[in-house]
């Protein structure tokens, strides 16, 4: 930290380091410290979440509108861009999304179940939809040319490319495939080899996983070397 950093910036730093070696605690076992970080980290979370809906999305782009706060006017009074009436219909949905409180009405509970429905069957809608965005293109890439040319001659290594990923997945297709009778028949015979490439697959996911970790273990570990003792260093120096 810089020595012009301001007691603001010094009171964050040093929560931040509490809140960090909080956690790192539970790697010892659980305990009152990790436990009162964690409720205030969900707490704000909790709190956090709604206000930023409100302040990014529904304030701006709905509120504001359907008000009339966003119209500009000119000096003369007259506005840039008359109002639109029709941001009155954000009513409609802001009212029908209303319905899910009605939950706690044991009268009127069928009206939650209405919304309830609804939602459900946009999300299944919109699951499937990206489903497919994402399947079919991978489906639509997996068809590669097993000899390749580049500029006019015939590429070796990524022609040999194409074929190992190939026989990759239908080696591994061939694994999952349960339709016919695998005893003493090829298929059966060569089902066996897709388990070991999708060893080499989830050993690779596994080690992303662990490197990604491990890089934030780092950043938190050169905060509290750095920043935090330095900051630890400033309030005692103030004491």
């Amino acid at each position: 930290m810089g020595t012009g950093s301001s007691a603001w910036e010094i009171a964050s730093v040093f929560v931040g380091g509490l809140a960090t070696l909080a956690i790192f605690s539970f790697l010892i076992k659980e305990n009152g410290f990790y436990r009162f970080f964690e409720h205030l980290f969900i707490g704000i979370a909790a709190g956090l979440g709604p206000m930023l809906v409100v302040r990014d999305f529904l304030w701006p782009n709905i509120v504001e509108p359907m008000l009339g706060f966003s119209v500009r006017t000119y000096p003369d009074g007259t506005p840039v861009v008359p109002y639109q009436p029709l941001y009155l219909l954000y009513l409609i949905p802001m009212g029908f999304g209303c319905l899910y409180y009605f939950i706690y009405s044991k009268r009127h509970a069928w009206l939650a179940k209405i919304v309830i429905g609804f939602t459900l069957g946009t999300s299944g809608a919109l699951a499937i939809r990206g489903f497919f965005s994402e399947a079919i293109p991978q489906v639509a890439s997996s068809f590669k040319p097993l000899i390749v040319f580049e500029d006019g001659a015939f590429s070796i290594f990524a022609s040999f490319n194409n074929l190992l990923f190939v026989l990759t997945l239908l080696l591994v297709l061939n694994y999952f495939l349960f339709t016919f009778g695998r005893e003493g028949s090829a298929q059966g015979k060569i089902a066996p080899l897709g388990r070991p490439l999708l060893m080499v697959c989830f050993g690779a996911f596994f080690g992303s996983t662990v490197m990604a970790r491990l890089a934030l273990l780092v950043e938190r570990v050169q905060f509290i070397v750095r920043d935090w003792v330095a900051a630890v260093g400033t309030i005692v120096g103030f004491g």
